[in-house]
């Protein structure tokens, strides 16, 4: 009964580590998402500041001449400002986030390292357990077997009857 006990708990933890192993890849592919995010973020300002430095050059810009380029300059300086706050407020959100999913990612694993060893802990105390089961069970075969020979040798079993119990405790064995 015991030993029914023990595969219903490996079995039961086995199931809590593929469930665990399925939230595992959810929260790496959260970590991964702040991480794009991130270069999404730096990507798009980037762009934005590029934006930003081409106004005022090329053709409107000579025909309007440098009072308008220094406006536009000013202008351009605002925007990658406001552009830097921005990117600075966004990416601590980030960080924020990719650090929450990261302590879940590793509360996951540690969960699972733990569960991992309790089903080495329950199958090698199964193993112990039905190794001296065996034995005992070998041992206690061992025992009745002699008492059978000294009662054949008593001449209380018939030479077939030793025969047929002396099998049938060496196959038990």
């Amino acid at each position: 009964m015991e030993e029914n006990n023990t595969s219903q708990e490996i079995e039961l933890l086995q199931q809590k580590i593929e469930v665990l192993t399925s939230q595992l890849e959810y929260a790496k592919k959260q970590v991964s998402e702040w991480t794009e995010a991130n270069q999404s973020l730096s990507l798009n300002a980037a762009e934005a500041r590029a934006k930003n430095q081409s106004l005022g050059r090329g053709f409107l810009g000579g025909l309007l001449g440098p009072k308008y380029r220094r406006v536009v300059r000013t202008g351009a300086a605002a925007s990658n400002a406001a552009i830097s706050k921005e990117v600075a407020q966004k990416r601590a959100q980030i960080a924020d986030g990719k650090r929450e999913a990261q302590i879940v990612v590793r509360q996951i694993q540690a969960e699972l390292t733990a569960t991992k060893q309790q089903i080495k802990e329950l199958t090698s105390m199964s193993k112990q357990s039905f190794k001296k089961d065996v034995s005992k069970k070998a041992s206690d075969s061992l025992i009745l077997l002699q008492k059978i020979k000294d009662a054949h040798e008593a001449g209380l079993l018939t030479q077939e009857e030793f025969e047929e119990k002396r099998k049938k405790l060496v196959a038990d064995i």
